[in-house]
């Protein structure tokens, strides 16, 4: 039987390998861009301080610039088990205002290291935007299958001000500030944003 082989086992320690050498060289990258800037590191400085080959790093990154604007596997998985564990019967707005706080508690350092980072790099602002259409396509994705009901220009309409909302928070963030202030001003603007949202695009008027 498969379960006597061992190969589930297999897989498993492959994917956690496969994990620990992306977050090995993504982890040197940010104490190098820490260090001496983004525009003066070069990939082979990365792979040297990740201790792997230059050719291992293109197997986890096309380039640079994704070191900074991707998600990581911690990421990932965490914002799938956000979206899972909202309850059924819940507004989609309500939702999604709970994963975004959620999400920036968890990981509010990490995107702190970004933005001083993009602030110091242009080239790297403009390839953020990636990462934002990844993000409006998972929770499309998600949306549609739990709120069937509602029409798809609705879904996105929801999703697009959440996540433009989200945008401009962050973007004026005093990172001087402490965490807890910064996410409650999230909270407070998606709450502003969100006011409009409560009446279905399909209501009688």
């Amino acid at each position: 039987m498969l379960s006597e082989t061992g190969r589930p086992q297999k897989v498993g320690l492959r994917a956690r390998k496969r994990e620990q050498t992306w977050l090995g060289i993504h982890a040197a990258a940010l104490s190098l861009f820490a260090e001496h800037g983004f525009d003066a590191v070069s990939i082979d400085q990365i792979a040297a301080a990740a201790n792997v080959a230059r050719g291992t790093f293109f197997n986890y990154f096309d380039s640079k610039e994704e070191l900074v604007v991707t998600y990581g596997p911690h990421e990932q998985e965490f914002q799938r088990r956000l979206m899972e564990q909202r309850p059924d019967g819940e507004p989609l707005w309500q939702s999604l205002v709970e994963i975004i706080v959620r999400y920036l508690e968890e990981f509010e350092s990490q995107i702190v290291v970004h933005l001083r980072l993009k602030a110091g790099s242009p080239a790297l602002s403009r390839s953020a935007r990636p990462m934002t259409e990844r993000l409006v396509a998972d929770l499309r994705v998600w949306a549609r299958d739990r709120h069937p009901h509602l029409a798809e220009a609705e879904i996105m309409l929801i999703i697009n001000v959440a996540v433009a909302v989200l945008g401009t928070a962050v973007h004026y963030w005093q990172v001087d500030r402490p965490a807890a202030e910064r996410i409650r001003t999230v909270r407070t603007m998606l709450d502003r944003a969100g006011s409009g949202l409560a009446t279905p695009l399909n209501a009688s008027t």
